[in-house]
């Protein structure tokens, strides 16, 4: 993670602007649609507008919440000079949020932070930023949830997998919960673009199983990355099952494993092991944003926070933060 430069800046401003358009325009919805196939919120002009302010109210939520967050760390790091290394990069990545998110507001959206008061520790200090990123994860994936764009509930729920990777960074991070599945039986599923989206995602998950696989089986068993690699089979057979069922609920065929699959390098030590699994949770990543867009309520709170489990299990691979998780063309 490095500071962003200009042309960056430019870019996350232009990728915000796309997210919302305020001032009375539509809100981008990608993908999300009722039970019965047609936009949510397109049945009259007033629930449109309603939606729109929702979105809009959301988005500057989140660009106040991340000044304030970002004027802590400033203080911090002005009164607690050793933990600036670990800082910086952080703050970096909340600098980025500001500008795809001022980017979405317009300029009249960006303001300033106060900052919170800084405990004398530097250990408290730490603590304290830790526990403000964990409110920031539930925010904002309180709010990809709940929005109406389906882009804008990609970018919230990219910064809460964000947050979350700061929170384990800052030592707070503790063990995995293996978000809980929608019941098939309790969804009706009527939109292609949302079952293509499963699809995608659950051939993902086949290829991620088999790399795992890979990984131990070429290791030794005893070794810290074979551990971590049973682990995350576990966490990719059951997004498999609940994925495959989910599409079969829909009527539709779920896409079958392939024999095999090519991996981005071959595994014969703990750091192509490593590489191999960063690979894997960071395509994981994307293809659970791009299902967050296009799905609404259960199946997209369930793919905002397989998001955030793959981003900050990529961090026990030694995989480098992100400020957007999840958003390849942010890294482009």
């Amino acid at each position: 993670m490095h500071p962003p430069t200009t042309t960056r800046r430019a870019f996350l401003r232009r990728a915000g602007s796309t997210v919302l358009l305020v001032s009375g325009a539509s809100a981008v919805v990608a993908g999300c649609s009722d039970d019965d196939g047609s936009p949510r919120g397109g049945h009259s002009a007033s629930a449109a507008a309603t939606d729109d302010s929702s979105d809009e109210a959301a988005a500057a939520r989140a660009l106040r919440d991340t000044t304030r967050l970002a004027a802590t760390y400033d203080a911090v790091m002005a009164k607690h000079r050793d933990l600036r290394p670990t800082l910086r990069p952080l703050r970096a990545d909340l600098e980025e949020h500001m500008d795809v998110l001022s980017g979405a507001l317009g300029d009249s959206g960006t303001q300033r932070g106060r900052a919170a008061s800084v405990p004398r520790s530097a250990t408290a200090a730490q603590q304290q930023l830790a526990a403000d990123e964990a409110v920031a994860v539930r925010r904002r994936r309180r709010d990809a949830i709940q929005v109406e764009s389906g882009d804008l509930a990609r970018l919230l729920g990219s910064i809460a997998a964000c947050h979350a990777q700061h929170r384990t960074l800052l030592g707070r991070g503790g063990k995995h919960k293996q978000p809980a599945a929608p019941d098939p039986a309790s969804i009706r599923i009527n939109s292609k673009p949302v079952v293509d989206a499963m699809n995608e995602t659950l051939a993902g998950e086949h290829a991620a199983i088999y790399a795992y696989g890979v990984i131990g089986g070429r290791l030794d068993i005893d070794s810290t990355p074979v551990a971590e690699a049973a682990d995350a089979i576990d966490v990719h057979q059951a997004r498999r099952d609940a994925l495959t069922a989910l599409v079969e609920s829909a009527g539709e065929t779920p896409v079958a494993a392939e024999p095999g699959y090519l991996l981005p390098s071959d595994v014969v030590n703990v750091a192509t092991a490593r590489k191999t699994a960063q690979t894997v949770e960071d395509r994981c990543g994307v293809l659970y944003a791009t299902l967050a867009a296009t799905a609404t309520d259960e199946i997209r709170a369930y793919a905002v926070d397989a998001l955030i489990d793959s981003a900050t299990r990529a961090l026990e691979w030694d995989a480098p933060g992100s400020a957007l998780p999840g958003l390849s063309d942010a890294k482009s």
